[in-house]
Formats: structure tokens, sequence, C-alpha cells
């Protein structure tokens, strides 16, 4: 048995407090009413919020939009703009004999990252890195300098890779062509490729499996003495193909 009571206000039969219901009941507000709300609501946990999203004004103060999030202090600011920006991916599975990732440095940001690996398709090979500008590969003018120093994991001796004036780097030498552990990975920092005037300078940092497949690791810096502005590299081992090979590229933002 159902009824109805229709009243125009509830009040508490005595003092300022009153319940509604017992527990375990459930009251259902049917679709089209509204609960007009001129007080304050408490003991209202988030769970019970099941559906719907809340307004980005309700979670904090200032403007929220594309380009601002919400800070701890619930507040709307602008997002912080350093960071890593991909720009490039390009990676191959069959033997090439040339590896060609051009066109990803531009004016957009000054300094840039590279992850790569390479994996030569005979052992005792050599990988070289010559760079591109807007007018092609450059290949001569005796421009590249590289000076590394590393340990040789076998033993803990020490290794050196260094050159100048060759018109190419030589990222390692002798390499090992164990598909599973790759014959050379690592990390550049360039810096300036795109500055009018300026040498590029990159930081690098990488392993190599030696002939051996000893496991040596590297650091040290390639700087190209021309003062071309750049837009990519070309990749090839010193008699065979480079059989697999992966690059990814990303812009620093400026901040």
């Amino acid at each position: 048995m159902s009824s109805e009571i229709k009243a125009d206000k509830w009040s508490p039969a005595s003092g300022t407090a009153g319940t509604i219901g017992d527990s375990g009941d459930t009251f259902t507000i049917p679709s089209g009413v509204t609960l007009a709300n001129a007080g304050s609501v408490t003991g209202l946990p988030a769970s019970a919020i099941s559906s719907g999203t809340i307004a980005t004004a309700r979670l904090g103060s200032g403007t929220a939009s594309s380009s601002t999030i919400l800070y701890g202090d619930q507040t709307y600011k602008t997002a912080p703009s350093a960071g890593l920006v991909p720009v490039k991916q390009s990676s191959g599975t069959s033997g090439t004999a040339n590896v060609i990732v051009n066109g990803w440095i531009t004016d957009t940001y000054e300094n840039y990252v590279m992850d790569y690996y390479f994996n030569v398709a005979t052992s005792g090979e050599a990988v070289s890195m010559t760079l591109y500008d807007a007018s092609g590969n450059i290949s001569s003018g005796n421009n590249y300098d590289w000076s590394h120093l590393g340990i040789d994991g076998s033993d803990g001796s020490t290794e050196t890779l260094y050159n100048s004036g060759q018109n190419a780097f030589r990222l390692c030498h002798g390499a090992n062509d164990d598909s599973a552990r790759l014959s050379v990975t690592g990390r550049m920092i360039w810096l300036h490729p795109r500055l009018s005037g300026k040498r590029t300078t990159i930081i690098h940092n990488m392993r190599m499996l030696n002939a051996s497949a000893e496991c040596w690791t590297f650091n040290g810096a390639l700087e190209f003495k021309g003062t071309n502005q750049l837009t990519g590299f070309y990749c090839n081992s010193t008699s065979g193909d480079i059989d697999t090979w992966g690059v990814r590229c990303y812009g620093i933002v400026n901040s």
C-alpha cells in the first residue's frame, strides 16, 4: 500500500534537527525533479557520485582550459612548458646500406635529444654518421671531430674512441653483430644544430658490443666544425649493411 504526502514545507517537530526515513530506506528522485539547494550538504562521499562529470569550475579557481592544469592549491595555472616533444621516429628490421633520418631538426627547438640503436650485419664493422643540411648530405670538408672515454666491461680497463678532421663521425668500431644484444645503443643531446654561424656539439653517451662480445661503455662528445644549419643525419657501416636500427628524436622545449 502506498500513500502520498503533499506539503509546502517540512520542519522538525521539535528543535532544529530532523530525520528522513530510517537506515536501509531508499528515496527515489524521479527524472525531471530539481533539488534546489540554498544551504549546504554535508557527509556526501565522492563515491556517491556514480554518473556524469563534475564541472571544472567546481574543482578550483581560475580558468580551466587546454593550456592550464589544476594545482594542489585548487587553482588552475598555466601548464609547465619544459619537457621533450617527439618529433621523429624511424626504424628498420632488414639490412640496409644507408640509414637516413632527415627533416626532424627545425627552427622550432634550439636543442634536441636522440635515442638510437644500430646492429651491424657483419661482426667487426664500425658505424659512421654524417650530417644533413638543406643542401643534402655533408660528406666532405674534414669537419667531424669526436672524443670518448670508456670502460671495458670485461676487465675494467680504459678505452678511448677519438679522431679529428674526418669526413664522418665514428659511433663505434669493431662491433659485434649479435642481434639480441645490438651492436651499439645510445643517447645524443644535440646542442644548437640550427644556430646560425655556430658549430654543433653533440653530447654522446653510448654502449657498444665489441667483436669479442664484451660490453664497452663510452661518454664523450662529437663536434661538427662547420656552421651549417642541420636537418638530420645519415648512418652506414664501414663495409656492409646495418641489419636492424631504430631512432627516436625529441625537441627540448625552450623554457
